[in-house]
């Protein structure tokens, strides 16, 4: 069986050859003195049908566009003509788009519609017998594609099912509620770019008495169903490791040697993590790979360097990880985020970036927001500058605001 795609490609080639070849004899006869009317023809019929067919694919193509987003946006409302023309025009796609497992398949309902047409128009004996051939060739090729798209969509439906389920296991390990700490408004998000992804965050004490309030942020290289799970191994690990511990060096380092084990080559996490002490507001963290903290104290916004190794978790095995202290003062905020926010594009590819972030946060109004007011605020720019292009990363991020003397827990 022949590839439509491949046979399609190979008639446009052909005529492409046949119009050289005629090229060639019209321009030889010109030089054996025949006379050149011959080639100007040629010459002018070619640049005829050239400029008559890219304004054909051009045309094509829009009315390809045209119909995909009405198909996208108002499915309900499509009309069997455009169905019909939407198919023709995208066959390309969507026969790329079948398993290859089942291109063979297509291929042989294609001919036999063919066969069928063929058959409808050739006589082939008396009587119904062309009417019962073609009936029969047209049947078998219609049913067996629709089976093959029933096929193709029970698979896809299956699929997401799989990945809802997996979308809420996912959500319900993270944080279902913001922690209420005295004097402290805290608050987290993440949201994923696709079904599941490999951000996210958690609250833990730290400790084997959960004398210190701890945070975290990760961020698996990836996207989709895997980077998913490798995020809930993590997290599961750092549960278990935060019982053993209140110091955040210690917890990655020991960390790294569960991942480096039990990841797959090439697959890493960025992960930061950081303890409160509630009453002094001494914060302490360690950053492996993660996006620098943010601190915005006294009017001003910085981000924060880390000391120690600067590797992902499970990029090498004897990674030691070294911690950095600061001091939240009443009215200061810091904030930890992955790079889904910094990289965030527009239509032109232009990212969002740290610095356009920085003037963002260094806002009056930005400053006396409220820990969600804080993430919202972000996400909101960051969509006003990404316009229409979709989400190409995940994003999440935790704010921890010390409150001034006089401001109320949030509830």
């Amino acid at each position: 069986m022949i590839d439509p795609v491949k046979f399609r490609r190979l008639l446009v080639n052909l005529l492409k050859v046949v119009a050289v070849i005629e090229l060639i004899t019209a321009f030889s006869q010109g030089m054996g003195g025949n006379g050149w009317n011959r080639f100007g023809i040629d010459l002018v019929v070619a640049g005829i049908l050239y400029i008559t067919w890219e304004r054909i694919v051009q045309n094509l193509a829009e009315r390809k566009e045209s119909y995909r987003k009405r198909l996208q946006s108002t499915p309900q409302q499509i009309s069997l003509r455009e169905a019909l023309m939407f198919s023709l025009l995208a066959s390309d796609e969507i026969y790329l788009g079948i398993p290859k497992d089942r291109h063979r398949l297509v291929v042989i309902s294609y001919t036999l519609i063919a066969f069928g047409l063929v058959a409808a128009f050739v006589k082939i004996g008396p009587g119904l017998m062309p009417l019962v051939v073609s009936g029969a060739l047209l049947l078998g090729g219609v049913n067996l594609l629709v089976w093959i798209v029933s096929l193709e969509r029970g698979e896809k439906d299956t699929l997401q099912t799989e990945l809802k389920l997996a979308h809420d296991v996912q959500m319900s390990l993270m944080p279902r509620e913001q922690p209420k700490i005295p004097n402290y408004d805290i608050a987290g998000v993440s949201l994923p770019a696709q079904e599941v992804g490999g951000d996210s965050y958690d609250y833990a004490p730290l400790g084997r008495a959960g004398e210190q309030f701890g945070f975290a942020v990760l961020d698996v290289s990836g996207k989709g169903l895997q980077a998913a799970m490798s995020a809930v191994f993590t997290s599961g690990a750092f549960a278990s490791e935060a019982r053993l511990s209140s110091s955040p060096a210690s917890i990655l380092t020991r960390l790294n040697k569960a991942v480096y084990q039990h990841s797959k080559r090439g697959h890493f996490v960025a992960f930061v993590l950081a303890s409160l002490h509630r009453e002094t507001g001494r914060l302490i963290f360690a950053n492996a790979g993660q996006t620098r903290p943010i601190l915005i104290t006294n009017g001003k916004v910085e981000t924060l360097c880390s000391n120690g190794a600067p590797f992902p978790l499970g990029m090498q095995s004897d990674a030691t990880y070294e911690e950095r202290e600061i001091l939240l003062s009443p009215g200061d905020s810091i904030i930890f985020l992955t790079d889904g926010f910094t990289d965030a594009m527009n239509g032109q590819e232009e990212m969002f970036g740290l610095e356009r972030l920085e003037r963002l946060l260094s806002l009056p109004s930005t400053k006396s927001a409220s820990a969600m007011e804080t993430i919202n605020v972000m996400m909101e720019d960051i969509r006003l500058f990404s316009g229409d292009s979709q989400q190409h990363d995940d994003m999440t991020a935790v704010v921890v605001k010390r409150l001034s003397d006089g401001e109320a827990t949030p509830r």
